[in-house]
Protein backbone atom coordinates (compact mmCIF):
# COMPACT_ATOMS: atom_id res chain seq x y z
CA UNK A 1 0.00 0.00 0.00
CA UNK A 2 1.33 3.52 -1.07
CA UNK A 3 2.27 6.10 1.64
CA UNK A 4 0.03 8.67 2.23
CA UNK A 5 1.40 12.12 2.40
CA UNK A 6 -0.65 15.28 3.26
CA UNK A 7 0.03 18.95 0.77
CA UNK A 8 -1.28 21.61 3.44
CA UNK A 9 -0.19 24.39 0.85
CA UNK A 10 -2.95 27.09 -0.05
CA UNK A 11 -0.91 28.29 -3.05
CA UNK A 12 -2.91 26.64 -6.07
CA UNK A 13 -0.20 26.34 -8.26
CA UNK A 14 2.44 25.43 -5.78
CA UNK A 15 -0.08 22.79 -4.12
CA UNK A 16 -0.82 20.66 -7.53
CA UNK A 17 3.17 21.04 -8.20
CA UNK A 18 3.73 18.82 -5.08
CA UNK A 19 0.77 16.92 -5.55
CA UNK A 20 1.92 15.48 -8.89
CA UNK A 21 5.50 15.27 -7.90
CA UNK A 22 4.02 12.65 -5.14
CA UNK A 23 1.95 10.84 -7.50
CA UNK A 24 4.54 10.36 -9.66
CA UNK A 25 7.43 8.95 -7.29
CA UNK A 26 4.13 6.28 -5.94
CA UNK A 27 2.84 8.51 -2.74
CA UNK A 28 -0.95 8.99 -2.29
CA UNK A 29 -1.38 12.48 -1.57
CA UNK A 30 -4.02 14.94 -0.72
CA UNK A 31 -4.11 18.79 -0.71
CA UNK A 32 -5.73 20.86 2.17
CA UNK A 33 -5.33 24.77 1.66
CA UNK A 34 -6.24 25.40 5.29
CA UNK A 35 -5.06 24.39 8.63
CA UNK A 36 -9.16 24.13 9.59
CA UNK A 37 -9.51 21.07 6.46
CA UNK A 38 -6.29 19.57 7.29
CA UNK A 39 -6.95 19.06 10.96
CA UNK A 40 -10.59 18.21 9.94
CA UNK A 41 -9.25 15.24 7.53
CA UNK A 42 -6.66 13.88 10.41
CA UNK A 43 -9.95 13.00 12.20
CA UNK A 44 -10.95 10.38 9.52
CA UNK A 45 -7.44 9.36 8.65
CA UNK A 46 -4.02 10.14 9.59
CA UNK A 47 -1.65 10.52 6.90
CA UNK A 48 2.06 9.01 7.34
CA UNK A 49 3.54 12.35 6.18
CA UNK A 50 2.79 16.25 5.76
CA UNK A 51 4.34 18.67 3.70
CA UNK A 52 3.30 22.27 5.13
CA UNK A 53 3.80 25.70 4.42
CA UNK A 54 4.86 28.12 6.49
CA UNK A 55 2.73 31.19 5.24
CA UNK A 56 -1.27 29.49 5.91
CA UNK A 57 -4.33 31.96 6.50
CA UNK A 58 -5.63 31.93 9.96
CA UNK A 59 -2.52 29.82 11.44
CA UNK A 60 1.24 29.87 10.65
CA UNK A 61 2.91 26.21 9.30
CA UNK A 62 4.84 26.32 12.58
CA UNK A 63 1.85 26.54 15.01
CA UNK A 64 0.47 23.46 12.80
CA UNK A 65 3.77 21.42 13.61
CA UNK A 66 3.56 22.35 17.39
CA UNK A 67 -0.30 21.39 18.05
CA UNK A 68 0.07 18.22 15.72
CA UNK A 69 3.29 17.55 17.83
CA UNK A 70 1.41 17.81 21.10
CA UNK A 71 -1.32 15.58 19.89
CA UNK A 72 -1.73 11.94 19.61
CA UNK A 73 -2.53 12.44 15.41
CA UNK A 74 0.97 13.86 14.72
CA UNK A 75 3.13 12.58 17.26
CA UNK A 76 4.74 10.47 15.23
CA UNK A 77 4.03 11.73 11.55
CA UNK A 78 6.61 13.02 9.35
CA UNK A 79 6.35 16.56 9.26
CA UNK A 80 8.50 18.50 6.44
CA UNK A 81 8.48 22.93 6.66
CA UNK A 82 8.24 24.21 3.06
CA UNK A 83 8.36 28.36 3.14
CA UNK A 84 8.73 30.56 0.24
CA UNK A 85 9.04 33.88 2.35
CA UNK A 86 11.06 32.57 5.78
CA UNK A 87 14.43 31.57 4.35
CA UNK A 88 16.96 32.63 6.86
CA UNK A 89 18.67 30.63 8.94
CA UNK A 90 16.81 31.73 12.01
CA UNK A 91 13.72 30.96 10.22
CA UNK A 92 14.90 27.62 9.06
CA UNK A 93 15.68 26.64 13.38
CA UNK A 94 12.97 28.18 14.52
CA UNK A 95 10.75 25.68 12.41
CA UNK A 96 13.03 22.76 13.55
CA UNK A 97 12.26 23.53 16.90
CA UNK A 98 8.86 23.78 16.46
CA UNK A 99 9.08 20.12 15.53
CA UNK A 100 9.47 19.92 11.79
CA UNK A 101 11.46 16.53 10.53
CA UNK A 102 12.99 18.91 7.63
CA UNK A 103 13.03 22.62 6.63
CA UNK A 104 13.13 23.31 2.77
CA UNK A 105 12.69 26.76 1.29
CA UNK A 106 11.19 27.50 -2.35
CA UNK A 107 12.09 26.40 -5.14
CA UNK A 108 12.39 23.32 -3.25
CA UNK A 109 14.54 20.90 -5.05
CA UNK A 110 11.91 17.76 -6.24
CA UNK A 111 15.10 14.86 -5.79
CA UNK A 112 16.15 16.13 -2.49
CA UNK A 113 12.66 16.92 -1.24
CA UNK A 114 11.65 13.31 -2.30
CA UNK A 115 14.75 11.15 -1.37
CA UNK A 116 14.49 12.79 2.17
CA UNK A 117 11.26 12.00 2.76
CA UNK A 118 11.75 7.96 1.43
CA UNK A 119 14.85 8.05 4.42
CA UNK A 120 12.01 9.09 7.12
CA UNK A 121 9.70 6.67 6.11
CA UNK A 122 12.06 3.43 5.37
CA UNK A 123 13.37 4.61 9.24
CA UNK A 124 9.99 5.34 10.50
CA UNK A 125 9.17 1.78 9.09
CA UNK A 126 12.07 0.05 10.68
CA UNK A 127 11.59 1.35 14.02
CA UNK A 128 8.02 0.05 13.96
CA UNK A 129 8.63 -3.28 12.66
CA UNK A 130 6.76 -6.26 14.85
CA UNK A 131 8.73 -7.98 16.86
CA UNK A 132 8.70 -12.13 15.88
CA UNK A 133 6.27 -13.74 17.75
CA UNK A 134 7.91 -16.51 20.30
CA UNK A 135 6.00 -19.36 21.83
CA UNK A 136 8.02 -20.11 24.97
CA UNK A 137 7.66 -23.12 27.22
CA UNK A 138 10.18 -23.88 29.75
CA UNK A 139 13.80 -24.33 27.68
CA UNK A 140 11.63 -24.45 24.61
CA UNK A 141 11.45 -21.61 21.97
CA UNK A 142 9.46 -21.87 18.55
CA UNK A 143 10.39 -18.53 16.89
CA UNK A 144 7.51 -18.66 14.04
CA UNK A 145 8.78 -15.62 11.70
CA UNK A 146 12.13 -17.84 10.95
CA UNK A 147 10.16 -21.44 11.78
CA UNK A 148 13.13 -21.93 14.22
CA UNK A 149 12.61 -24.90 16.97
CA UNK A 150 15.25 -24.24 19.85
CA UNK A 151 15.48 -26.22 22.82
CA UNK A 152 17.81 -25.46 25.94
CA UNK A 153 19.42 -23.09 23.28
CA UNK A 154 20.41 -25.45 20.61
CA UNK A 155 18.42 -25.96 17.00
CA UNK A 156 16.08 -29.17 16.77
CA UNK A 157 14.80 -29.91 12.99
CA UNK A 158 11.31 -30.50 12.65
CA UNK A 159 9.22 -30.56 9.76
CA UNK A 160 6.33 -28.09 8.47
CA UNK A 161 4.01 -30.46 9.82
CA UNK A 162 6.05 -31.42 12.94
CA UNK A 163 6.60 -27.35 13.25
CA UNK A 164 2.99 -26.63 13.09
CA UNK A 165 1.80 -29.26 15.28
CA UNK A 166 4.09 -28.73 18.36
CA UNK A 167 2.62 -24.61 17.68
CA UNK A 168 -0.82 -25.72 18.30
CA UNK A 169 -0.14 -27.74 21.28
CA UNK A 170 1.98 -25.25 22.93
CA UNK A 171 -1.07 -22.77 22.39
CA UNK A 172 -3.65 -24.78 23.57
CA UNK A 173 -1.08 -26.60 27.17
CA UNK A 174 -2.95 -28.31 29.51
CA UNK A 175 -5.96 -28.78 27.41
CA UNK A 176 -7.11 -31.90 25.61
CA UNK A 177 -7.12 -32.31 22.65
CA UNK A 178 -8.56 -35.29 20.16
CA UNK A 179 -7.37 -36.48 16.93
CA UNK A 180 -9.70 -35.42 14.72
CA UNK A 181 -9.41 -31.22 16.14
CA UNK A 182 -5.76 -31.62 15.12
CA UNK A 183 -6.42 -32.97 11.93
CA UNK A 184 -8.78 -30.34 11.42
CA UNK A 185 -6.54 -27.27 13.10
CA UNK A 186 -2.83 -28.25 11.59
CA UNK A 187 -3.83 -30.81 8.39
CA UNK A 188 -6.60 -28.15 8.06
CA UNK A 189 -9.24 -31.06 8.09
CA UNK A 190 -6.92 -32.86 4.76
CA UNK A 191 -9.37 -35.79 3.98
CA UNK A 192 -6.64 -38.16 2.81
CA UNK A 193 -5.30 -37.87 6.61
CA UNK A 194 -6.51 -40.04 9.29
CA UNK A 195 -5.76 -40.41 13.39
CA UNK A 196 -2.87 -42.52 12.48
CA UNK A 197 -1.45 -39.79 10.75
CA UNK A 198 -1.37 -37.45 14.02
CA UNK A 199 -0.28 -40.36 16.02
CA UNK A 200 2.50 -40.79 13.87
CA UNK A 201 3.75 -37.20 13.63
CA UNK A 202 3.55 -37.24 17.52
CA UNK A 203 5.87 -40.13 18.16
CA UNK A 204 8.14 -38.42 15.86
CA UNK A 205 7.79 -34.88 17.72
CA UNK A 206 8.08 -36.83 20.99
CA UNK A 207 11.18 -38.59 19.62
CA UNK A 208 12.86 -35.33 18.73
CA UNK A 209 12.59 -33.07 22.02
CA UNK A 210 13.79 -35.78 23.91
CA UNK A 211 12.63 -35.25 27.95
CA UNK A 212 10.35 -32.49 26.84
CA UNK A 213 8.35 -34.80 24.58
CA UNK A 214 7.22 -37.04 27.33
CA UNK A 215 4.98 -34.13 28.47
CA UNK A 216 3.02 -34.51 25.37
CA UNK A 217 0.69 -37.36 26.92
CA UNK A 218 -1.65 -39.54 25.41
CA UNK A 219 -5.54 -39.60 26.27
CA UNK A 220 -6.58 -43.38 25.92
CA UNK A 221 -8.73 -43.47 23.12
CA UNK A 222 -9.48 -39.49 22.82
CA UNK A 223 -6.34 -37.60 22.00
CA UNK A 224 -3.43 -35.92 23.79
CA UNK A 225 -2.32 -33.08 26.08
CA UNK A 226 0.63 -30.75 26.74
CA UNK A 227 0.92 -30.73 30.17
CA UNK A 228 2.90 -27.76 31.57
Amino acid sequence: MAHTVAVVEDDPEMGDYFLQLLRQKGYSAALYPTAGRFFDALLKKRPDAALIDMQLPGMDGKEIIRVLRNSPQGREMILIAVSGEQKAVSDVVAGLKSGADEYFTKPVDPELLCVRLEGFLRRTAAQTVVPEEVLEYGELALYMDQRVCKLKGRAVELTRLEFDLLAYFLRQSDRVLTRSLLLEQVWEGDPVMTTRTVDKHVENLRRKLGAFGARIEAVIRVGYILRK
